[in-house]
């Protein structure tokens, strides 16, 4: 069974494909459309194997300008280091699902994955407020 499969079990509130416009700018569309506040956690942020490495050398990809100016806006950085900032701005370096379940149902859902030797990171939760906070 594949993480789509396990995830309809939960019956998640919201769930996009985390590519072309980043984490940020995918958690930027699911706050807005939602009218909710998406708290993102920097040092949760799972990452592909050297993009922690390119980051820090300042290598940004062509989709990091787009990115930043259409999520940039709806962003409040909260004291998450650039190099995670960068990351959360990449279109590659993001991939994998971003998923709202009501906060009852996280842990089984985290044990669930993991059961199954799913990959499975939670990276923040949805508050009252708008746009997208990143700590």
């Amino acid at each position: 069974m594949d993480a789509a499969s396990v995830l309809r079990q939960f019956e998640p509130n919201a769930v996009t494909d985390v590519t072309g416009f980043g984490l940020f700018g995918h958690a930027h569309e699911v706050a807005e459309r939602s009218g909710v506040r998406i708290r993102l956690e920097s040092e949760r942020f799972p990452a592909i194997d050297g993009a922690l490495d390119l980051a820090r050398k300042g290598v940004r990809t062509s989709g990091d300008p787009r990115n930043r100016e259409f999520a940039g806006p709806h962003l409040h950085v909260d004291g998450a280091p650039e190099t995670l900032v960068a990351l959360g701005f990449d279109p590659q370096t993001a991939g994998g699902l971003l998923v709202s379940v009501p906060a009852d149902r996280g842990a089984v859902l985290e044990a669930e994955f993991q059961a199954r030797k799913l990959f499975v990171r939670r990276v923040g939760r949805v508050e009252e407020g708008a746009g997208v906070v990143v700590e």
